[in-house]
């Protein structure tokens, strides 16, 4: 399943800097982020810009979210969904998306 098509958002030159210095910092900072959310979803766009890895399962997401409606950007550290596709299945996948997304699940996208 495809990702939400909204136009990509550029992240400036501040916070890509800010998001690149963070000391536990997950990944490679994006200069511009798409939305992670499937295609039709309500509500605002969302997607990681960062994590910090604290070690033991410990991890602070750094989500933007915005609505091209409204004019809304920010910043948010809701938790990550973590709801299991398969129960007990040593293979299964962990969503990865902010909790209480609107849409399907990031291991169905």
């Amino acid at each position: 399943m495809p990702f939400c098509s909204t136009p990509d958002v550029p992240l400036a030159a501040d916070e890509i800097a800010r998001l690149s210095a963070l000391p536990d910092g997950a990944h490679e900072v994006k200069p511009v982020l798409g939305c992670e959310l499937e295609p039709g979803h309500g509500g605002p766009h969302w997607a990681q810009g960062q994590a910090e890895d604290w070690g033991s399962g410990s991890i602070k997401n750094w989500w933007l979210r915005w609505d091209e409606a409204t004019g809304l950007r920010e910043w948010a550290h809701d938790d990550t969904c973590r709801v299991d596709s398969t129960a007990g299945d040593p293979d299964h996948d962990i969503c990865l998306l902010p909790a209480g997304h609107a849409g399907g699940h990031s291991w169905a996208i």
